[in-house]
């Protein structure tokens, strides 16, 4: 099966394919990835984060933000976020520094870097992973979330947000080889642990941040989880979507993470798939955070 294209994009090479695109009528399905990307940014610093999302939001997306369950659609979205007070006075922008559009042009997927910045405070530094999917000839945000660019002690819930779990996902449907990949890496990781699994399911370019660094491949990646107390790690998807051509995906689930003898971390998190060339899937990048406590 023919490969995904694939963009990374360093530095200056970032900049000038987000703000230096062709026009619209001549743009590749890439381009035309990071020209939504780049409106929805935009729109971010000018109007608000929650507007922006909600209005890039496809019917049935989903927003993973600090602190709250899995939200999914643009009404509860913005229900969500509406409640967030310090988002007011909150600007949030950011850039990818790679991108994945699937060989038919149905589904992307960007990350790297984003910023939220305080008038009269320092901005403040973190990382994002977006699913794109195309809908009547435009991208629209499948799942989004952002790591590191909110508190999610300071998240604010509304009693009517919604369930704080989502129910488990079989391997089936369009997405079955990217959930079933998922499952079987949960699996591995409560098995053998965290560091051989990230290390067994990563894509040769993979493309983590670990300890606030950016790592890259099988090998830098699996050296993030070494070390530290034993821990139990334990997820399974509740949401995903993959292209039509079927190399590309993405999954969204919910993880109870366990030190030994400490108390559950509750998370959730987004992971970009690709089936590589000898039919098994890896992924390309992974990232969550906090989720509500449930039993």
């Amino acid at each position: 099966m023919p490969l995904a294209n694939t963009l990374i994009l360093p530095g200056a090479l970032a900049g000038s394919l987000l703000f230096g695109l062709r026009p619209l009528a001549a743009q590749t399905p890439a381009e035309a990835l990071l020209a939504a990307e780049r409106t929805a940014s935009e729109a971010s610093a000018r109007v608000k984060f929650a507007s922006a999302i909600v209005g890039a939001l496809a019917s049935d997306g989903t927003i993973l933000w600090p602190g709250a369950p899995v939200v999914v659609g643009p009404a509860p979205v913005q229900h969500l976020l509406s409640a967030q007070r310090l988002l007011d006075s909150l600007r949030i922008t950011w850039q990818p520094l790679g991108a994945e559009v699937s060989t038919d042009g149905s589904l992307g997927a960007t990350w790297g870097v984003a910023v939220a910045a305080r008038d009269g405070s320092a901005p403040q530094l973190g990382r994002y992973i977006a699913a794109w999917r195309m809908e009547s000839g435009s991208w629209k945000l499948a799942a989004f979330v952002g790591l590191g660019i909110y508190p999610a002690q300071s998240t604010i819930l509304p009693p009517d947000t919604g369930p704080l779990r989502q129910p488990p996902l079989p391997p089936r449907g369009p997405a079955a080889a990217f959930i079933e990949a998922d499952l079987s890496f949960s699996r591995l990781a409560g098995d053998s642990g965290a560091a051989v699994a990230f290390g067994r399911y990563a894509a040769p370019e993979a493309f983590m941040f670990g300890g606030g660094l950016p790592r890259r491949g099988p090998e830098a990646i699996r050296r993030v989880f070494e070390g530290g107390s034993p821990t139990n790690w334990a997820w399974h998807p509740v949401l995903a979507g993959a292209a039509g051509s079927g190399e590309l995906g993405y999954t969204v689930g919910e993880a109870v993470i366990t030190p030994e003898g400490g108390p559950a971390r509750y998370s959730k998190y987004l992971t970009i798939w690709r089936r590589q060339p000898d039919g098994t899937v890896r992924y390309l990048t992974d990232g969550g955070n906090d989720r509500p406590a449930t039993p």
